[in-house]
């Protein structure tokens, strides 16, 4: 069976890059792909109203990617799709589909452009049911479920108990979400009062968002409790940790910024807008 090649654009960061991937993992459990990525950078002065328009009025899509990216559709990669996520990829997603001829799959939300720009949008907000061209489904990641232990069997904990191992996905300040310091004082301090009370420890992991301070005081109480019993500094390790964590771990706590982290996981006390949940 010929392989099908697949191109990523990616941002750079791993909340979004991660989605596609996944999108990408998923089509490969079907079908044999070859999968390529490419990095791309909006340029601040096309936003993606500004490429939306230039592309309903029939500027022709290489010229809105060399603008909006510097990228030349000559230099693209033969693909029969193109996948991206993340605000600032969505222009390059719909010009380099219409330049190579290929499918165009964007997870995320459309702002300024419309379904009909793409071939498929994969969305995980119940709202987007309705519309053309969408696939409202959990947020795709590239971990493959059949790779972890099963949730069903080999627990360390009965149903209903508490967790003897845990996870804990620390975010950081975003543009819909704020927290203020006691806040991180609270989660950290749940971290060692949930020890004491249920022997519970914790794989910590902190991401590219999270204030260094916050890295430091898991750090300090790895140091000196038990609670911990591996901490993940994004400041040293950088993304790909997560399937380990997922892997070694019967109940995860996310922090709300980060839904994309948040697959049935519960959300730590956060602000949003100056409004406390």
């Amino acid at each position: 069976m010929t392989a099908i090649p697949i191109l990523i654009l990616s941002d750079g960061r791993p909340g979004h890059y991660h989605l596609s991937e996944g999108i990408g993992a998923a089509i490969t459990r079907r079908r044999p792909t070859v999968i390529q990525r490419i990095d791309v950078r909006r340029r601040k002065w096309m936003p993606a109203r500004v490429q939306a328009g230039l592309l309903r009025a029939g500027l022709a899509p290489g010229l809105v990617l060399r603008l909006a990216y510097g990228l030349k559709g000559r230099d693209l990669p033969q693909a029969r799709a193109v996948i991206s996520a993340g605000g600032d990829t969505l222009g390059a997603t719909v010009a380099a589909g219409r330049v190579l001829g290929a499918e165009s799959i964007y997870c995320g939300t459309l702002r300024h452009f419309s379904p009909s720009d793409l071939s498929l949008v994969v969305s995980s907000y119940e709202r987007h049911r309705a519309l053309s061209r969408h696939l409202v489904a959990l947020k795709p990641n590239g971990i493959d479920p059949d790779t972890l232990p099963s949730r069903l069997a080999g627990l360390a904990s009965p149903r209903g108990a508490p967790p003897q191992m845990a996870g804990l996905l620390i975010g950081g300040q975003s543009g819909l979400f704020s927290y203020q310091r006691a806040e991180w004082d609270r989660l950290v301090a749940f971290i060692e009062a949930s020890h004491a009370a249920h022997g519970t420890r914790w794989i910590v992991s902190t991401s590219r968002r999270s204030p260094g301070f916050v890295g430091d005081m898991v750090q300090a109480l790895a140091g000196r409790s038990p609670a911990v019993a591996r901490f993940i500094d994004f400041r040293t390790a950088g993304p790909g940790t997560l399937p380990e964590l997922f892997g070694s771990v019967e109940a995860l706590v996310v922090t709300e910024d980060s839904n994309t982290a948040d697959v049935g996981g519960v959300c730590a006390p956060s602000r949003r807008r100056g409004r406390a949940r």
